[in-house]
Order: C-alpha cells, then structure tokens, then sequence
C-alpha cells in the first residue's frame, strides 16, 4: 500500500530531478471491485471502474487525505464507492501508477473513505 511517507519519498525524488510540484487529484469510481469482461465473455484481468470522475484536486497531500477521508462536499455522491488520490506532475500524459497513488474504499458503517490496499487487478494499470 501507498502511504503518506513513501509517496512523500517519490516526490522529493521528482522533485530533486526537476520534475516540479505535484498536483493531487482525487479521482472517484463507482465500482472497486468488478473485473472487466469482453463481449465475448473472456475475463480481461483489468478493473471495470464504471462511472468515474475527477471532483478536485490540491497542491498539498495532507488536504487531500482529509478531503477524501471526510467525504468532503460529499465527494461519494452516493454513486462512488471508491476513489485514488493521484500524484500527478506538470507535462503531458501524465500517470500515475501504483506507486504515485493511494486507494481508497467508502465504509459505509464509518460514513467515510478508508485507505486500503488496492485490488491486485489494479497493479497493472496507471491513471
């Protein structure tokens, strides 16, 4: 799992090479756990996210993580069940892969998002 400091770790690297400051961008989806399959039925191995959307994003990480831990503006809209904080720098195409993101899943007893290890399906792919 992504944590605070070893995500903190990354960008003081990108940073060191030029890379400038980050952006944090909260990217919600409506399914966390579903696997895409083809019309065929084949199973692809990729998640089915369903409907996602970017609500926000934030120069600094620790507001970032409570917007996403307190539902801020209700961020869930009661369609997303999960959402990645990504860590995106200036440039083009940028992604943002394992490493450069931390997951998170709606807790529907606690009433907010709780960071968790993301699905393994998730390891390939980069937002």
């Amino acid at each position: 799992m992504t944590t605070k400091d070893s995500l903190n770790k990354i960008i003081e690297h990108k940073k060191e090479k030029g890379c400038g400051n980050p952006v944090f961008i909260l990217m919600m989806f409506e399914h966390p756990d579903k696997e895409l399959v083809y019309p065929t039925g084949k199973h692809s191995g990729f998640p089915d996210l369903g409907d996602t959307r970017d609500i926000g994003f934030f120069h600094n990480l620790d507001v970032a993580i409570m917007s996403m831990n307190e539902n801020d503006a209700n961020i869930r809209e009661g369609l997303y069940n999960a959402g990645f904080i990504l860590c995106h720098f200036p440039g083009m195409y940028q992604e943002a892969g394992p490493s450069e993101r931390m997951y998170f899943i709606w807790d529907e007893e606690k009433e907010r998002f709780i960071q968790q290890e993301e699905p393994e399906m998730f390891a390939k792919c980069a937002y």
